[in-house]
């Protein structure tokens, strides 16, 4: 007995062969075949148009069209030869335009993760995380609430001096040798401190080297600062810790690529402290450091010298634009993917501390989870839009946009 895969292969061989006859002769047994409408009878149609059974060969057409043949195209042009002259060829042509399905279901709009370099945090171990904790404020209300807090906190566990930890060591260390030895660090241990603490908290940080004009050549050419990504934000924002303080424009804190911007223009933003912002005159200093920045990863400039205080230094990755290494932890990823045969979206992030996804869809919130981030699309037919944003411990962060219709 004939298998139907059996069928199938041997009918291909005939068409392939373009043995008519032979095809024509399992006509019959390919009429039980589910690729009837679509393949075999289109086929079979073909086959007597050449043998010049043009009556039967119209049979067999009709039969493809009243199954939902549409797709003449892919017996490259033997259609057209059979029945082009035929004076019902309009209407034809028009028959398998009306046999092809409507679209489904349309996107039109999604977002998406924009190129950048993998994101490189300033953390320690999880292991240390922990022992560190302890060490930490309290902390309640957004993102950047907790971030100045934070802030002022590490600006006022010791009094700044000129002295440095072993390069290995992390936040840990720092304050077990401020409070059992008394010791008093730099810029690099605050912004050790205050990096490893907002991390973890949850508030993802890293730390960023600035340097002077002419920084080849002097000496107290570098200063080291912090910057976090702040959820309710959106954005990244530098934090100082030796001066417990942030760079503002209006009522917004800066991020690094801001603050070059602002130096290269010569408008210095407010340089705000604890208790409001500092003296004309500290802040113009302070703001000098802006001309070159290193952040954790990655070193970004137009032009370089790999030197820095009379010797020659070694260097993170070198990249032209700060777009590359400030990823937007907010934005959201698409692919399509299925559930219960119906269609579904798969988010994606960047974000490090991310719970899963919030969507808001016709005045309703979903949660969706990390382990399987997957939202099944509604059906209904019609215009859609939905909310989608990344969840953290801290909350959600602002939405993206996606935008679909059904249309069956």
């Amino acid at each position: 007995m004939t298998t139907p895969t059996q069928l199938r292969i041997a009918a291909e061989d005939l068409l392939r062969a373009e043995d008519d006859g032979g095809l024509l002769a399992l006509a019959h047994q390919l009429r039980e075949d589910e690729l009837w409408p679509s393949l075999w009878a289109p086929a079979c149609a073909v086959a007597a148009s050449r043998l010049g059974r043009q009556a039967l060969a119209r049979g067999y057409l009709d039969e493809a069209l009243d199954g939902g043949f549409f797709q003449p195209e892919i017996f490259e042009g033997e259609v057209e030869k059979a029945f082009g002259a035929d004076p019902a060829w309009p209407a034809i042509q028009a028959r398998f335009a009306a046999n092809l399905p409507p679209v489904p279901l349309l996107l039109t709009e999604w977002p998406t993760l924009t190129p950048t370099l993998p994101l490189e945090l300033y953390r320690t171990t999880p292991d240390r995380e922990e022992l560190l904790r302890p060490y930490l404020p309290e902390l309640s209300g957004s993102a950047w609430n907790r971030a100045l807090t934070l802030l002022h906190w590490v600006t006022g566990r010791w009094e700044h001096a000129n002295d440095h930890v072993a390069e290995e060591q992390d936040a840990v260390d720092v304050l077990r040798h401020v409070d059992d030895d008394g010791m008093r660090f730099a810029c690099v241990e605050y912004s050790v401190v205050l990096s490893h603490a907002l991390n973890a908290a949850g508030i993802p940080a890293r730390r960023v080297g600035l340097r002077q004009r002419d920084y080849h050549a002097g000496w107290g050419k570098g200063h080291v600062v912090s910057e976090a990504w702040l959820d309710d934000l959106g954005k990244w924002v530098v934090l100082d810790g030796q001066n417990g303080a942030y760079w503002s424009s209006g009522d917004q804190p800066l991020s690094a690529p801001e603050l070059q911007a602002a130096f290269t223009a010569g408008s210095p933003p407010a340089f705000v402290a604890a208790d409001g912002p500092l003296a004309p005159d500290t802040a113009a200093f302070w703001f000098t450091y802006f001309h070159h920045i290193a952040t954790t990863g990655a070193t970004w400039a137009e032009t370089f010298v790999p030197h820095f205080q009379g010797a020659p230094r070694v260097s993170r990755q070198l990249v032209r634009s700060p777009a590359d290494v400030y990823p937007d932890l907010g934005e959201i990823g698409l692919s399509m993917d299925v559930r219960a045969d119906t269609a579904a979206v798969r988010l994606t992030c960047r974000h490090p501390h991310f719970l899963g996804y919030a969507v808001q869809h016709d005045g309703v919130r979903h949660e969706i989870g990390a382990a399987d981030p997957v939202w099944p699309l509604p059906t209904g037919p019609g215009e859609h839009e939905a909310a989608l944003s990344v969840r953290t411990a801290l909350g959600d962060l602002p939405p993206r946009r996606l935008a679909f219709r059904v249309l069956s």
